[in-house]
């Protein structure tokens, strides 16, 4: 029995069933769950969580992943991640791009890719939208923004 076999489980087929050692197992079921239907939540200021094994990290390496059998790509692909969304914690991720800027990586990696790739021109620069940016869009269209006062002295 492995971890992927074990996380998509249901509760009422581990051993001991709902009760017991299931019982014990069942919260952090129930956090995978929902990590899954939200994956950004998984990554947090500090951590991040393996959504395969429910293991908390700074970052996800290739090394951990290949022992899930899976690569970064298929990670994200899985979960609905974007392709560039880096899996480390938000301060590993400043820190890193803090770096970059100070060595002066940022220009050599920058590139926009619709004007470098006539392709992506022509098809008017569509790409698949992964589960994490169709949520962020959602939530923004949701959002219900206030009207704004008029600044004083302007009668409406």
């Amino acid at each position: 029995m492995n971890a992927e076999s074990v996380v998509s489980m249901p509760v009422s087929d581990l051993p001991g069933g709902a009760s017991g050692t299931a019982g014990r197992i069942a919260p952090g079921l129930a956090i995978l769950a929902a990590l899954r239907a939200d994956p950004r939540q998984a990554i947090q200021e500090d951590s991040i969580r393996c959504l395969v094994c429910g293991g908390v990290f700074r970052q996800l390496t290739n090394t951990h992943l290949r022992g899930h059998g899976t690569s970064a790509a298929e990670y994200k692909s899985q979960f609905g991640y974007n392709r560039g969304r880096p899996l480390m914690c938000r301060a590993l991720a400043r820190l890193y791009a803090e770096r970059a800027r100070t060595a002066g990586l940022a220009s050599l990696i920058r590139r926009r890719p619709i004007l470098v790739e006539p392709e992506l021109r022509r098809r008017g620069g569509t790409r698949s939208i992964a589960l994490e940016e169709f949520l962020t869009r959602r939530e923004a269209r949701r959002r219900v923004r206030l009207p704004q006062a008029p600044p004083p002295g302007i009668a409406v």
